[in-house]
């Protein structure tokens, strides 16, 4: 093929921030107004021979991983974004690339990625999905997950996932989904995720009893196998009847197709940030055809230019909010909101980018200034 781009040089830079008012607890990532946590995070520029620059920031995979995956990269087409899908994808660093390069097509073609993709609507619908509880003050017992589920209903949000807190006693945990379910049950759709906390079965059980008594729409990661076992999936799914959401914390495309096939869920959890666009679309497509819908994790512009490209995703999730705390990530976006619990418009709903690649302007400037080491492999 004639004037066949190849990639010259990868750039990557970590970078930190604190968060004021977070705190892990067990692991956990919570509110505690007394505590102040520093995060990390990752961003990437891959140069091609043509001019093109792709893009990606908000990743936090290991750098050194990153950069040892770069070499791979050098001098090869990044218009071949399958042929690098297959070649890295059981590695944890494939999806940055595969980001990036997606952003460089736009770049080269300029267009937005969600049309490269298949575009099928412009704004998404967002769901609230909190912190994991608190140490105090707001999120720490029931009732205020219940009023922080009022505050978000008012906003226009049309959905509210909880992470609890990692409450010892089960019952704690059901009296949070029964306050929720109370206070504005059939008026927004309720989630639940466990995060993996929950020890037995039983508990599991027990917990998922009290969804289907709220009305919750869908309940995520259950307990402590991990979130990797079919059979006992499958089992809790004849025995409550809120639909189970699964998928997060496997790693490949077709572990998670092997959840859907073993009937071990009702929606399947799609990972951008682990597979890539490549692959999260595939698992999609696969999902559509056995008529189930795919849920997209977490927050940024290339999970809004996915969901705007597929018909069988509900909700994009605005991840770990509080209402005491502005934003827990990064202010890493000069362009655009599209992290923080004020993101979305007064139907509920997020305005996809519509610029070339992600259309994402990112503040190289600030992530330097709290840059944590930087690569540069040509």
């Amino acid at each position: 093929m004639a004037n066949t781009p190849k990639i010259t040089k990868i750039e990557i830079e970590g970078y930190s921030w604190d968060v004021p008012g977070m705190a892990f607890v067990l692991h956990k990532a919570s509110y505690d107004p007394d505590s102040t946590a520093t995060r990390h995070g990752g961003a990437i520029k891959i140069y091609a021979d043509n001019g093109a620059v792709g893009e990606h920031a908000g990743w936090n995979v290991d750098l050194r991983t990153v950069a040892e995956a770069a070499k791979g990269y050098i001098g090869t087409n990044p218009l071949d974004r399958e042929q690098h899908y297959q070649r890295g994808k059981n590695g944890p660093a494939m999806a940055v690339f595969d980001i990036a390069l997606w952003d460089m097509l736009g770049v080269m073609t300029d267009l937005p990625v969600s049309a490269l993709l298949g575009g099928y609507r412009t704004k998404v619908p967002a769901y609230a999905s909190t912190i994991d509880g608190a140490v105090k003050g707001p999120l720490s017992n029931p009732e205020s997950y219940a009023d922080f589920a009022q505050q978000c209903l008012e906003m226009g949000y049309k959905g509210f996932k909880i992470h609890p807190f990692v409450w010892p006693d089960v019952k704690t945990h059901i009296d949070a989904v029964l306050a929720i379910g109370e206070r504005v049950g059939g008026k927004m759709d309720l989630m639940l995720d466990s995060f993996n906390w929950y020890q037995t079965f039983a508990d599991a059980l027990k917990v998922g009893r009290a969804c289907d008594e709220a009305g919750f729409f869908w309940y995520e990661d259950p307990y402590s196998d991990g979130g990797w076992t079919p059979w006992p999936h499958a089992r809790l799914r004849e025995m409550i009847r809120t639909p189970l959401l699964q998928g997060e914390k496997v790693k490949t495309m077709e572990q998670r197709m092997d959840l859907i096939l073993q009937k071990a869920t009702d929606f399947i959890r799609g990972d951008v940030g682990m597979q890539g666009l490549t692959g999260t679309m595939k698992l999609a497509h696969a999902a559509e055809s056995v008529g189930m819908d795919i849920e997209p994790h977490t927050a940024g512009p290339e999970n809004l230019h996915f969901m705007a490209a597929v018909k069988n995703a509900n909700y994009y999730e605005v991840v770990w909010v509080h209402p005491n705390v502005h934003d827990f990530n990064a202010p890493i976006y000069k362009n655009m909101n599209v992290t923080r619990l004020d993101c979305i418009d007064k139907e509920g709903m997020v305005q996809v980018p519509d610029g070339p690649g992600f259309g994402a302007e990112y503040d190289w400037d600030y992530m330097a200034k709290n840059s944590t080491g930087k690569e540069t492999i040509e």
